[in-house]
């Protein structure tokens, strides 16, 4: 009998603690509620700022590769060019200069049509 009381007992004081601490828990005020939203939105905003940024960088980025590149083709064709007037009179070593040779020149002879 003594542990069928104790058991009562205890469910009873059980049921009682769990109905006062949940009736006293901390339920959000329209404020607080508020607040919660222009958070949200904020964070929205945020993010999609973020996502711009990164596509603008992307987008530079790709630029300035773009540009890079052009650059170092700038540079391999003067330096190619530096590197001929270097060696001005003899730039293509295996060809040689040859002085073209007058021919004598034939009147072009007049064409007949036939009619």
């Amino acid at each position: 009998m003594y542990k069928r009381f104790s058991l009562l007992f205890f469910l009873v004081f059980a049921v009682v603690f769990g109905l006062v601490f949940s009736s006293c828990s901390n339920k959000i005020t329209q404020e607080q509620l508020m607040q919660l939203r222009e958070l949200r939105k904020q964070q929205s905003q945020l993010n999609e700022s973020i996502n711009k940024k990164r596509d603008e960088k992307s987008r530079l980025e790709r630029e300035l590769n773009s540009r890079k590149a052009e650059l170092k083709d700038c540079e391999e064709k003067t330096q190619f060019v530096k590197d001929k007037l270097a060696k001005w009179p003899d730039v293509w070593p295996d060809w040689k200069y040859v002085e073209p040779t007058q021919e004598p020149t034939q009147a072009p002879t007049k064409k007949i049509r036939k009619k």
